[in-house]
């Protein structure tokens, strides 16, 4: 039963492991899974030690689950297993592009770790935001994509101080369009915390991943730039191999 039901669901081990917790079956698949998606994935990671990968069911979907991996001498292991998140309002992308609502799907560095409250103990050296911080998402900007300081900071450009009394709190930084920086293909893509309606309820970000604040935190608290950490985004066909490929 139990290996049917994880080849059914050819997409990711972070997924499934979703599903069997409930079942009280979790620990019976985490050796499997552990070995094995990393090593499925479809999309490089270069010698990183610890990965972050980021699933959704379809490409047009707007929550989806985060798994994080890190090698060890007997070979990957899972470190968080689906964390919910959510994901840009119209899902993911391989063509994102300034201003379209998508999550740019593929394999990315993590480059940075900040926020307006106080370092919270992370490995990366840590940028507390300021007043003045801008982000720059004009694309005629010679600054695009890049963290300035401008007062005012005013739109399309993000003001991360502002931001930062909610999603900003803390966040990491995606190396997604840089070297060489292209104008107009998307900027600003974090991992931040999760944005909440009126009621209460979790919204889909703009293009960035976002968790709940205390997910996020063990997340970032675990990053270790030695080890070279990469974030891989896409609906689960696109980023994982079947289980017989």
């Amino acid at each position: 039963m139990l290996l049917e039901l994880l080849h059914r669901h050819r997409t990711a081990c972070a997924r499934s492991l979703a599903v069997l917790a409930a079942a009280g079956v979790i620990a019976l698949v985490t050796a499997s899974c552990a070995a094995s998606v990393p090593e499925r994935l479809n999309l490089p990671f270069g010698d990183a030690e610890q990965l972050v990968v980021v699933t959704a069911p379809a490409w047009g979907s707007t929550s989806g689950s985060l798994t994080t991996y890190e090698k060890a001498d007997s070979g990957w292991r899972i470190v968080q297993a689906a964390l919910p998140v959510r994901i840009g309002r119209s899902g993911f992308s391989a063509d994102h592009h300034e201003g379209d609502g998508t999550t740019p799907a593929g394999s990315f560095p993590i480059t940075g770790i900040m926020g307006r409250q106080p370092d919270p103990g992370v490995r990366y050296p840590y940028r507390q935001l300021v007043p003045g911080d801008c982000w720059i998402s004009d694309a005629t900007s010679p600054s695009y994509n890049q963290l300035v300081s401008a007062s005012p900071c005013t739109k399309p450009n993000e003001d991360m101080y502002a931001i930062g009394a909610g999603p900003y709190r803390y966040l990491a930084t995606v190396g997604y369009n840089v070297d060489p920086v292209v104008p107009g293909l998307g900027s600003a893509i974090f991992l931040h915390r999760h944005q909440y309606d009126a009621a209460g309820r979790t919204v889909a970000t703009s293009g960035c991943v976002s968790l709940a604040e205390p997910d996020l935190l063990a997340v970032l608290r675990w990053l270790d730039p030695s080890r070279h950490p990469r974030i891989l985004m896409g609906p689960d066909s696109w980023l994982i191999k079947p289980p017989s490929a």
